[in-house]
């Protein structure tokens, strides 16, 4: 059999110290603003080997162009002479294989 007399009570106990946790919480970062900043304090960055290589390809990425202007060029030029042709099955079968991809 189970006891529960009081239980109100010690959900009341338990609010209670949540609250203050909290509270205590609020006032340690109000007082942590009054310290020095990270410049002052002599805090310093520095970037992993892996990050900095990283942040290289990234820029090289940002420098080249996904979009292949040759062959948007043979593609307008086809459209234009009316040489480009719509395979339907075979956009059918990508689009299938598409969403078999999505939901393995």
């Amino acid at each position: 059999m189970n006891d529960i007399t009081n239980i109100n009570s010690n959900r009341a106990s338990l609010n209670s110290n949540q609250s203050s946790s909290v509270k205590s919480r609020n006032e340690a970062s109000i007082g942590g603003s009054t310290e020095k900043n990270s410049s002052e304090a002599g805090d310093r960055v520095t970037l992993t080997d892996t990050a900095s290589r990283l942040k290289d390809i990234e820029q090289q990425l940002n420098k080249s162009s996904s979009v292949d202007n040759t062959r948007v060029a043979e593609v307008q030029s086809a459209i234009t002479n009316g040489d480009y042709n719509v395979d339907a099955d075979r956009i059918a079968d990508k689009m299938l294989a598409f969403e078999d991809f999505m939901n393995k």
